[in-house]
């Protein structure tokens, strides 16, 4: 066991008994409680105009602090000095002290807030935009605001005492950026909880079944998942997929579905807690994540853990974990429904035995994590 300290974490995704955005993070945080004796404080960023009040989930106490913005991501951090002093009176009155380390996930607004803390700060990159600068509606502002965004979000990363890629694809993207010069750089890859998600004896079904758990988001390209289940129905063969999400492109993906008389053979469903999607991946054949812009989706991990056969996108963050000689049956060509068919076929055919590697047990991360955190705390 460590030392007692206050282990701040800063976020804007945090899951909820409504919504279970930022499960990962939920499961990181209650790995690391266990591992350790940090006095865990948490605090959730959200909007000026939102109405979320401070609540308890799974003996977390979720503390709200709210943002000043201009809204639709428009010049974020043009309120940063007002902000972060409303922060320091905000720690102040919540009584969170003797902040040893501070774990900001997501570059805006969390580390912008922690700048003037005395503390060791780091910071958690989850996507492949790591500067955010697709953020916002408005294209024309956010290409004024690229360089106004890129010049301080990278002065406040160079300050971090370490940045946190959850894989090497995401801190390569840092690393295109010249300026960019980290004190310290890790890969935390996304560990799953192997209690949550694990091998269940569920009777099999009749029909081939292929999952998808994700956002209908375009870089997720559910679109042409769905076109690869159309070419492999038209050869004739028997086979089912299941679509669970929500998001802007849902309905396109619904009225492609129906024009072309797929409904009997695609299923969209609602999204379920996570806890719940081990009998999900438990009743599937296969588990297929088409995203083309991807960082590392915990998706994966979970279905491998239930040793479920997947198939993801060839140059993304899970390649990392592939070995070589998978990679020809695992991974696609991105956007893609004719080599996307030839990988689901491969497991259509044959039985893919895919050992799931303990190494990405999320309490093996984590422990590699919080000893390389405090060798480099020490220093």
């Amino acid at each position: 066991m460590i030392k007692s300290n206050t282990y701040l974490v800063v976020t804007p995704f945090f899951p909820s008994n409504e919504c279970h955005v930022g499960s990962y993070i939920f499961d990181q945080l209650n790995e690391i409680r266990k591992q350790s004796n940090f006095n865990i404080k948490l605090v959730k960023i959200v909007s000026i105009l939102s109405n979320e009040k401070d609540y308890l989930f799974k003996n977390f106490q979720v503390k709200i602090f709210k943002v000043i913005d201009f809204p639709c991501f428009i010049f974020p951090g043009f309120f940063n000095f007002i902000n972060k002093m409303r922060f320091r009176l905000f720690l102040k009155h919540n009584n969170i002290e003797n902040i040893k380390f501070s774990h900001s996930h997501v570059s805006y607004p969390s580390l912008y807030l922690v700048e003037d803390l005395e503390c060791y700060k780091i910071i958690q990159h989850h996507g492949l935009d790591v500067l955010q600068l697709t953020n916002g509606r408005n294209k024309f502002i956010k290409n004024i605001q690229k360089r106004f965004l890129i010049r301080n979000t990278i002065k406040y990363l160079n300050n971090a005492d370490i940045n946190i890629g959850v894989s090497d694809l995401v801190l390569q993207q840092l690393r295109n950026f010249k300026t960019y010069n980290p004190k310290n750089e890790f890969v935390l890859y996304n560990g799953v909880n192997t209690s949550k998600f694990f091998k269940k004896e569920i009777t099999e079904t009749d029909i081939f079944t292929i999952g998808c758990v994700a956002n209908f988001w375009e870089i997720k390209d559910q679109i042409t998942l769905i076109k690869s289940i159309q070419k492999i129905l038209e050869d004739g063969n028997k086979i089912k997929l299941r679509l669970i999400g929500s998001g802007p492109t849902l309905q396109f993906c619904k009225k492609y579905v129906v024009e072309n008389s797929l409904s009997k053979y695609i299923a969209f469903e609602k999204e379920i807690a996570h806890e719940k999607l081990n009998d999900f991946y438990n009743r599937i054949d296969l588990f297929v994540l088409p995203s083309y812009y991807e960082a590392l989706g915990c998706v994966y991990l979970e279905s491998w853990a239930t040793n479920t056969p997947f198939i993801g996108i060839e140059g993304q963050g899970i390649s990392e974990l592939i070995s070589d000689k998978e990679r020809k049956n695992i991974l696609a060509e991105k956007q893609s429904a004719e080599s996307l068919k030839e990988k689901i076929l491969i497991a259509y055919n044959r039985k893919i035995n895919y050992p799931f590697d303990e190494k990405y047990d999320i309490k093996n991360t984590i422990k590699e994590f919080i000893n390389y955190l405090l060798f480099k705390s020490d220093d």
